[in-house]
């Protein structure tokens, strides 16, 4: 299994999520069965951040892989709550 880690922005939100799409996709090869993004630092995260997540979540599993939010925030887990997201993504608290 090819696994790579990536550590989330303090802030993924409409001013960062467009550069760190960008960086994902040059980070990541088509060869990624699993992703998992580090949300341990991220404080603040709005619909553009969930969004790039989303897309990230599609796209690998189009690939038969699976995106892993680790450890997020208390700010991040509310809100990946409130939009039930977390039936979407696969959350590890470690």
């Amino acid at each position: 299994m090819n696994t790579t880690a990536i550590i989330a922005p303090y802030e993924l939100c409409s001013t960062t999520s467009l550069q760190w799409k960008e960086r994902l996709t040059k980070e990541l090869s088509s060869q990624q069965t699993e992703v998992s993004i580090d949300l341990s630092k991220t404080r603040f995260i709005d619909s553009s951040g969930l969004g790039v997540l989303l897309s990230l979540n599609k796209t690998l599993r189009a690939q038969g892989g699976v995106l892993k939010l680790l450890n997020p925030s208390s700010a991040v887990a509310q809100l990946i709550e409130l939009t039930r997201l977390h039936r979407v993504f696969e959350i590890v608290h470690a």
